[in-house]
């Protein structure tokens, strides 16, 4: 309950954040920093990946009373993800002159404030990871609630004061730089005060290599898939703010903010849906109900978004925005489609995901670069260019569907033979 509401009003927060920028914001601006946001959003990938690694693997610790274990995993990888965090922040700050050229951002400070933001960003699962594996869970609440409360507080009082999107993306920074601090000390004073058990003592030389190792293996295919997934929604964005004009940008990112909406909705089914199908595929039971009831609330939720978006886009517009921009009603149209089509494969991959079945990622990684292929060879209007990521959006619909089709029909028939 602690983590639903934590994760809720997170959730809450970032969208409030978003109205209030989109609508306070002319559309150029609000394209400048939905598009340095997309490029966080891609950047941060692995990091999300690190944290369901060491959630997974300090739980494991802490179920065999490991303490040294769980402070030299939290070790390692905190020195791992702070010196990646570096190259990225000073890889950002040499190249920021040419970035923000490409993305036509005149402000290059906006570039090193991403690169703040993501050194920071790329720690904090470390802590947060942490925190989840040692069940504190309302330390994590506490941390996602400030973050989320921070970035929307701040923003909406600095963008007030006049600092644009440098105040929006600030805010941001602020809010990481906070939390991440302070995880970090609630984590090393929970190890301190010894609120983990400590068990039998280990051989750290002979165990540490072995568990790093099978740490790896365990978030590379999660990584892959949330990588191409990332990619398969947001690269149009980027290719959009660098090809076309700010203000074309801006109508594109306000309709892309109604495609996020729709995507974000399976979001709460796959929190639920992915540990139910990996304890019963554990206990060797069938997950086909769990599967099929995800994907016709995913459906119908999306269903509903499609409606609205189709028959009331004008309106629509003018919620989000508070203005109208009739430029932005056929891009909101294709949006709605083809973001119903990423949250149904969204539940597709996490369901092969729970069951270890990796064969997904072929197709993902395939249609991911002839998405980006596509979008550089039809680039000639905002259209052709949504044209081209909701045709991949439904053949990667089409696939992953057919691979769990053949997985239950596998399963079907070793059952029949066992009968």
């Amino acid at each position: 309950m602690l983590m639903f509401i934590g994760i809720s009003l997170f959730n809450l927060f970032n969208l409030l954040y978003h109205f209030f920028m989109v609508r306070n914001l002319n559309p150029p601006d609000y394209g400048q920093l939905n598009t340095l946001l997309a490029l966080f959003m891609l950047i941060t990938v692995p990091a999300n990946t690190v944290q369901t690694t060491i959630t997974r693997f300090v739980s494991v610790f802490q179920a065999n009373f490991q303490q040294e274990q769980t402070r030299a995993f939290l070790n390692h990888f905190l020195r791992i993800m702070a010196g990646i965090a570096f190259l990225f922040l000073l890889g950002l700050t040499l190249g920021s002159r040419a970035l923000a050229t490409f993305l036509q951002i005149p402000v290059i400070g906006l570039i090193f404030l991403l690169g703040v933001i993501l050194f920071f960003a790329m720690v904090t699962p470390i802590p947060w990871g942490g925190l989840q594996g040692l069940q504190r869970f309302g330390l994590l609440t506490m941390n996602l609630i400030l973050n989320g409360g921070l970035k929307l507080g701040l923003g909406i009082l600095l963008v007030i004061g006049g600092w644009g999107v440098l105040g929006a993306m600030g805010a941001i920074a602020i809010a990481y730089f906070v939390t991440t601090f302070l995880s970090l000390f609630q984590v090393a004073w929970l190890m301190k005060k010894d609120h983990c058990k400590k068990g039998e003592p280990l051989d750290l030389n002979q165990t540490q290599a072995s568990t790093f190792s099978e740490a790896y293996r365990y978030f590379l295919p999660v990584g892959i898939m949330l990588l191409c997934f990332m990619t398969l929604t947001q690269i149009d964005l980027l290719v959009v703010k660098h090809l076309f004009t700010p203000v074309e940008a801006g109508y594109y990112s306000i309709a892309q903010m109604v495609g996020k909406m729709i995507l974000f909705l399976p979001l709460p089914v796959v929190m639920v849906m992915f540990p139910k199908v990996t304890l019963l595929e554990a206990q060797k039971k069938e997950t086909l109900p769990i599967l099929i009831w995800s994907l016709m609330i995913t459906g119908a939720l999306c269903g509903v978004g499609i409606l609205c978006s189709q028959l009331f886009p004008h309106q629509v517009t003018q919620i989000l925005t508070g203005k109208v921009y009739p430029e932005c009603h056929p891009l909101i149209r294709l949006f709605s489609i083809n973001m119903t089509f990423f949250s149904l494969v969204f539940i597709l991959l996490y369901y092969h995901l729970a069951k270890s079945q990796h064969l997904f990622l072929f197709p993902l990684a395939l249609l991911t670069i002839l998405q980006i292929v596509g979008i550089a060879l039809f680039n000639r209007t905002m259209i052709e260019v949504l044209t081209v990521v909701g045709v991949v959006a439904f053949c990667l619909l089409v696939l992953t569907g057919y691979l769990t089709f053949r997985l239950f029909s596998r399963v079907l028939e070793r059952g029949s033979d066992g009968a």
